[in-house]
Formats: C-alpha cells, sequence, structure tokens
C-alpha cells in the first residue's frame, strides 16, 4: 500500500481541479459534435421532450486520462492503478458501442445474453491483484481463495456497473449518486489504510463532477451506456480491490432494491404493462405510469417535479451511504 503525504495530498487536491477543468472544456466541444451526429435522445420529462446529446461518458473517459496523465509526471502511479484504467476502458468501450449500435434486443435474445456476459471478463486483468477474503459485518473475514478472483471479482464489478446503468433515469441521478457513493468510499479507503486506489478515485471524481455540471438538471448531456457503465465499474473496482465490498454493497441499496423492483415487475406484468417513461404535467410534475421502480414512487403519490424526485434519489443513496459507514 502507498502512505500519504502531504505532497501526495496536494497532488491528488490538484489532480481533482485539473480533471474537472479538463472535463468542463471537453464537454463544450463534444456537445456541439454529438449532436451535429445524431447522437440524442429525448429528454423524457420535459415538456415537449427536447432532444439532448447522449455518450456523456466519452468526456468522462478523456478527462479521466488527462488526470491520469498529470499525476504521471510528478508522481509515480501503481501499476494496479493502470490496470484499473485498462477495465474502466472495456467498460466504456463496451457501453459505446451498445450506445451506438444498440446491442440488445427483446426481453430474452443472444445480444442481451451476450450483453449480461461478456462484460464478466473485463474484470480478469484484475485477478492476481485482489484479496482472497471478505470483511463482513458480524461474521467476520471469510477466506475464499480463488472463487474470489474469478467468479466474485467480476461479478461484482459487472453488478454495480448494471445497477447504475439502470438508476440512470433522471437528469443528474446516476452521476449524483455515484459521486455521493465514491466520497464514502474514498472516506473508508482512508479511515482502512487503504490508499493505493485513491490515485484512481480522485480524477474520476473530478471527471464525474464535470461531466454532472452538464448532465444536472436540466441536463445537457446523457451520460449513455458509456458514461453509466463505466461509473458503476469504478464502484465496483474500488470496492473489490480496496477490500470494502460489504461496505459499498449497503451503499449501493436504493440501486439494488430499485432492480429487484424492476425485475418482479417485469417477470408478474404482462408485456402491454411494461411502459418505459411516465407523462409529464404542464407544471413539470411527474406522472409515472405506475409505482413498479424506486423513481416512480414517490411522484406517484406525491406531486413532484424531476428536480424534487431526483434530490430525493440523492438522499436515499446519502442515508444508505451513511449506514454502510457505522454498520460496515
Amino acid at each position: 500500500m502507498f502512505g500519504v503525504s502531504l505532497d501526495t495530498n496536494l497532488l491528488f487536491t490538484i489532480t481533482i481541479l485539473v480533471t474537472y477543468l479538463t472535463g468542463i472544456l471537453i464537454f463544450s466541444p463534444l456537445l456541439v459534435k454529438l449532436k451535429e451526429h445524431g447522437f440524442v435522445g429525448r429528454d423524457m420529462y420535459k415538456l415537449g421532450n427536447p432532444k439532448i446529446p447522449e455518450m456523456g461518458g466519452i468526456g468522462i473517459c478523456f478527462a479521466l486520462l488527462a488526470g491520469i496523465l498529470f499525476m504521471s509526471v510528478f508522481h509515480e502511479i501503481p501499476y494496479l492503478i493502470y490496470l484499473s484504467v485498462f477495465v474502466l476502458m472495456l467498460y466504456f468501450l463496451f457501453g459505446l458501442v451498445d450506445d451506438i449500435l444498440g446491442v440488445g434486443g427483446g426481453d430474452v435474445s443472444p445480444t442481451k445474453l451476450a450483453k449480461m456476459l461478456i462484460p464478466l471478463f473485463f474484470a480478469y486483468p484484475l485477478a492476481n491483484y485482489v484479496y482472497t477474503e471478505m470483511d463482513l459485518p458480524f461474521l467476520g473475514t471469510i477466506y475464499l481463495g480463488s472463487l474470489y478472483p474469478f467468479i466474485i471479482l467480476p461479478i461484482f464489478i459487472m453488478v454495480c456497473a448494471n445497477l447504475t446503468n439502470m438508476f440512470s433515469y433522471y437528469n443528474g441521478q446516476s452521476a449524483g449518486s455515484t459521486l455521493i457513493i465514491l466520497v464514502f468510499v474514498v472516506l473508508k479507503l482512508n479511515s482502512l489504510g487503504r490508499l493505493d486506489m485513491l490515485y484512481i478515485l480522485y480524477p474520476f471524481m473530478g471527471a464525474t463532477m464535470a461531466f454532472l455540471s452538464y448532465n444536472i438538471y436540466p441536463a445537457g448531456v446523457f451520460p449513455g451506456d458509456s458514461g453509466d457503465l463505466m461509473m458503476g465499474a469504478m464502484i465496483g473496482i474500488a470496492a473489490t480491490l480496496g477490500g470494502i465490498e460489504a461496505f459499498v454493497f449497503v451503499a449501493l441499496l436504493p440501486m439494488i432494491i430499485n432492480f429487484l423492483m424492476v425485475a418482479w415487475w417485469f417477470t408478474m406484468e404482462k408485456d402491454s404493462a411494461k411502459v418505459k417513461f411516465g407523462k409529464v404535467r404542464k407544471d413539470n410534475t411527474i406522472v409515472p405510469p405506475n409505482n413498479r421502480t424506486l423513481m416512480w414512487i414517490f411522484p406517484y403519490y406525491f406531486r413532484l417535479t424531476e428536480r424534487h424526485t431526483t434530490l430525493i434519489m440523492y438522499a436515499l443513496v446519502l442515508l444508505s451511504c451513511l449506514t454502510a459507514w457505522f454498520f460496515c
């Protein structure tokens, strides 16, 4: 592990600023080009459903790489960090292909099955660098041997990536939630003295903050699968390489609950009831088609705008992170 000196703390602080400013500079021309080439999606909870540029993950990717390059000039970067960046890039590229080509199809199809299974292999470059045990609350340390690096590691990272992707519904929801979780992840890793992951977490947070500046309500860009999968993969990588899987599991509870609700809904309901989006009233309040997802429960029972509902999602993620902090 790498101890953090004052100089390194200063480097991390400057890196966040450099990465954030790089992201801001990248997104301005990027959004113009995305719109020019037709990479747009409808903003379903705005009157008129305006077209918004997608694939914001491109900006996150290049801002992150700029931050890593900046740090490498002033400090030796652990080899494990470069491997982590490589895994993130695999998730980014896979999501980018999905954004461009639309990998998937119906509820059950070979391409959708491939979309679920292929990312399992992305984590294997990290297999020889992870802990072979897990620290679980009330149960202590459980030794897992080779089961962890070759089974649990790829599944954990893939699940985190897909949970974040499914939690990307309202403007700023996935990026803001990711930032909240990563802040607590950094604090947890600091408290445990597991500081090597900070070399990627700080620049990634700077890149995500730059993206959120454009993605927050009213959004000027959507993350796309390229952004959401990369943000979720970052959470999973930090959890597994930092040995804080239980902590991150609790922090992800709102996303897990949302996934379980959607899974139950799509399993039990007829195809005719599987509506992806609600509607919006003239006062910008949301009209959800049902209360089958976590994102729809609150506007279903209360008259809420997209901005208010996103803030509620942030509050739930913050509450789950605080719970993880005190009990994990």
